[in-house]
């Protein structure tokens, strides 16, 4: 007796971008004019009602992941995730003591261990009342195991999106009272280490350098302290 089968693939879509933070009022991304868009003479068929990317010929039940709208979902789903952890995590003294009222939420990591089996999760934060790396973590069941404080100068986890567009309009802010046009340029953040590779900041200190493109070189750029909201230091000035 056969057994028909049936092959299924699920394909990935993988974008890699490089994300940006733009916080002039006045800036658009660049756009082709529509009426300038024309199809190439040789492409003549239509792609209505068909799946992309195309699965290969002979594949059946082809399900397509991680297009744009999945990836908003899976994002808002994150973030549902994320709010309920940190619920948690707040009804514990030692956690709203480690947090203090100012912090930032960055990550949430999943963990099995290979040896027992257990799963466990992590939610990083950084506490800019304590200037310190704060990591709780759950069980299985979402129950809170234990709270670690980590100093800034010892480690600091990789920057929110959030904490991007803070330093970003502090530095835009900054250029400006000095008379540099920065209206315009693209402003790009990273976490910012010490000269010469020396180590973390004693604060939350992020690099903030603004392009007048993605692959322009800088027109200047800022280190900015977080923890104290200020500006450590700049280049390119004139």
């Amino acid at each position: 007796m056969k057994i028909a089968q049936t092959t299924t693939m699920v394909m990935v879509w993988s974008i890699a971008a490089m994300v940006f933070t733009d916080f002039s009022a006045s800036q658009e991304t660049p756009s082709a004019d529509p009426s300038e868009a024309v199809a190439s003479p040789r492409h003549r068929h239509s792609h209505e009602g068909l799946t992309w990317p195309p699965p290969p010929r002979g594949i059946t039940n082809a399900v397509v992941r991680s297009n744009i709208e999945e990836e908003r979902k899976d994002r808002a789903l994150e973030k549902v995730r994320m709010d309920r952890l940190e619920a948690k995590a707040k009804t514990r003294s030692e956690v709203q003591r480690a947090l203090g009222k100012q912090y930032t939420r960055i990550t949430v990591i999943d963990r099995e261990d290979k040896e027992t089996g257990t799963v466990s999760t992590q939610e990083v934060f950084f506490s800019r009342d304590q200037n310190a790396t704060v990591e709780v973590e759950f069980d299985k069941d979402e129950k809170v195991q234990a709270v670690n404080s980590i100093p800034a100068q010892e480690y600091q986890p990789e920057i929110a999106d959030e904490e991007i567009k803070e330093a970003t309009a502090l530095a835009r802010a900054y250029f400006r009272s000095q008379g540099f046009r920065i209206a315009g340029l693209k402003g790009y953040g990273i976490l910012a280490y010490k000269p010469e590779d020396v180590g973390f900041f004693d604060t939350r200190v992020l690099y903030v350098s603004f392009h007048k493109g993605d692959d322009a070189p800088p027109e200047v750029a800022a280190w900015v302290d977080l923890t104290n909201q200020r500006i450590l230091q700049t280049l390119g000035e004139e």
